[in-house]
């Protein structure tokens, strides 16, 4: 065990001492540094394409030469095969790390991909079945790229053996698992801190923190690298490494220090914990009340939420009832969806939650009530294949004027009730609820967003600001989420705890700069 320990760290001696692999891993963080700096501005541009470009051209000729030093012997010598292999290797790693952040990148990437909103709709709308498709084919490309995929490449003539390569994969995954005890160390260190220590002590606690972080992921990031290319290459024995270069050395760790520098100011500059909107989620604070009834509304009315969110589902006689779930088997213990049932019927029913009962109510009457109260509110229109042609327009006709009049507003899960309704009632504002975050938000035009909040990022919530589109997230309840929110600069929150949430947005911003570091460092997994 303890050779093998002693042969790991020449490894990563070599892999590090070596002349022209200093030369290229200053080079690839000076590019990455580049890509997230050039990542603020919008869209796509010539010189960002030719970065990226030069980027995965960079890590796959330091891949080779890495190869190299490890004395493998480089099955592809001359022709498009090498290059094209070199390039498949190169855009697989990268696929493979873009859901993990990419060097936090991820989402600078995410954000400019322009899909069709159709496209856009169709995958929101079948998220739980492709959800599985894409876990297991990305499960799939993991083994073969990291495990078999370099002895069918043929990368190099002799390559490592499948329990060497998992092995690596270990290493790696140890090193992010160390790296990330210690960030959120550091995270409760400046959380702890903050309540003692004034503003601009704060910001120099965080700066110094972020350099921290960005440091360690730095290095985890090589060393887990190097580990992985030399159990591709076998885990060849190796001699003992040179000295530490001095001058390449310090030139790394010089270009090092700039971009991070960059990263740090970029970070500490963007703007965060302002002003939100507190959004009462299915109408409910504290689990006081059933969800979307009108005792719920009117307790939550009393914290003056901006909006309190609910849901509208079809009834069989084309009327709406308020209700969230497509079966009233949990809430009613009635195994029927409301397509089968009229809204006379529905309205029946006794609802049962948190050892609470409530009549569940009809659209109108629930309007009704949130006029008397003076409520805006924010509907969630859902649809089911069942719905009948026309509810989109129908809807329209009959509230759109009325919930404009009352600063309401209307938000979906499918895109054509959002483009339907913009079309019929322009004068209402509708928005686009996301399931999650992949696309770049103009695919789907819309007046605001309701992001997911667990694959948002503040690149997405920037885009929308572009597009002078409110960005909402739903729906964080503890108050780590509800600051990470805030942190990100989310205009507003869909919660179901309105009042702690009032309680966390009225602090002193300097008190929660925690979240900013928390939030770059999962921008970074």
């Amino acid at each position: 065990m303890r050779t093998k320990r002693q042969e790991l760290y020449r490894a990563w001696h070599w892999g590090l001492t070596a002349p022209r692999l200093l030369a290229g891993w200053t080079g690839l963080i000076a590019g990455l540094g580049l890509l997230r700096w050039a990542g603020q501005f919008a869209g796509w541009s010539v010189g960002w394409l030719l970065v990226i470009g030069a980027e995965l051209g960079l890590a796959v000729w330091q891949l080779r030469q890495l190869a190299r030093v490890y004395g493998a012997q480089l099955a592809l010598k001359t022709g498009w095969r090498r290059w094209g292999t070199g390039l498949g290797l190169g855009v697989s790693l990268g696929l493979l790390s873009l859901p993990w952040g990419l060097w936090g990148l991820g989402s600078r990437l995410l954000v400019r991909l322009r899909l069709p909103a159709a496209w856009v709709n169709w995958v929101g709308l079948h998220r739980h079945g492709l959800a599985g498709i894409v876990v297991v084919a990305y499960l799939v490309l993991l083994a073969y790229s990291l495990i078999w995929g370099p002895r069918h490449w043929r990368v190099t003539r002799q390559g490592g053996t499948p329990r060497q390569m998992l092995g690596s994969l270990l290493v790696l995954a140890g090193g992010m698992a160390l790296w990330f005890l210690g960030s959120c160390l550091l995270v409760v260190l400046n959380r702890q801190l903050a309540t003692t220590l004034t503003g601009t002590a704060i910001t120099w606690l965080t700066a110094g923190s972020l350099g921290l972080i960005l440091g360690g992921y730095t290095l985890v990031s090589l060393l887990g690298t190097l580990t992985v290319v030399w159990s591709w290459c076998g885990q060849p024995a190796l001699p003992v490494a040179p000295r530490w270069p001095r001058t390449s050395g310090w030139g790394l760790v010089l270009v090092w220090l700039v971009v991070s520098g960059g990263v740090i100011t970029q970070t500490l500059q963007q703007p965060r914990l302002q002003a939100t909107v507190l959004i009462s989620h299915r109408g409910v604070d504290r689990g006081v009340g059933v969800q979307n009834t009108l005792g719920a509304l009117r307790h939550v009315s009393r914290q003056h939420p901006r909006y309190v969110e609910m849901d509208l589902h079809e009834t069989r006689d084309h009327q709406w009832v308020v209700l969230h779930d497509e079966n009233l088997r949990e809430l009613a213990g009635v195994n029927v969806t409301p397509h089968q049932w009229t809204l006379r019927q529905l309205t029946r029913l006794t609802l049962h939650e948190h050892g609470q009962r409530a009549r569940l109510v009809g659209w109108d009457q629930y309007l009704r009530t949130a006029e008397r109260l003076h409520q805006p509110l924010l509907v969630e229109l859902k649809t089911t294949p069942t719905d009948s042609a026309g509810m989109v327009r129908r809807f329209a006709q009959r509230y759109g004027t009325r919930l404009h009049r009352d600063h309401s507003a209307v938000h979906s899960l499918d895109y054509r009730v959002v483009a339907g309704l913009r079309r019929d009632s322009p004068q209402l504002r509708v928005g686009y609820i996301t399931p999650f975050n992949f696309v770049a938000p103009a695919s789907v035009p819309a007046d605001f967003y309701s992001f997911q909040r667990l694959s948002v990022s503040d690149q997405f919530i920037q885009a929308a600001h572009r597009a002078h589109a409110p960005a909402y997230l739903w729906t964080p309840d503890t108050r780590l989420a509800m600051t990470q929110a805030w942190a990100l600069g989310a205009d507003g929150q869909i919660t179901n705890q309105v009042s702690r949430l009032r309680h966390v947005v009225t602090q002193r911003p300097s008190a929660a700069m925690w979240a900013v570091l928390w939030n770059f460092t999962l921008s970074y997994i």
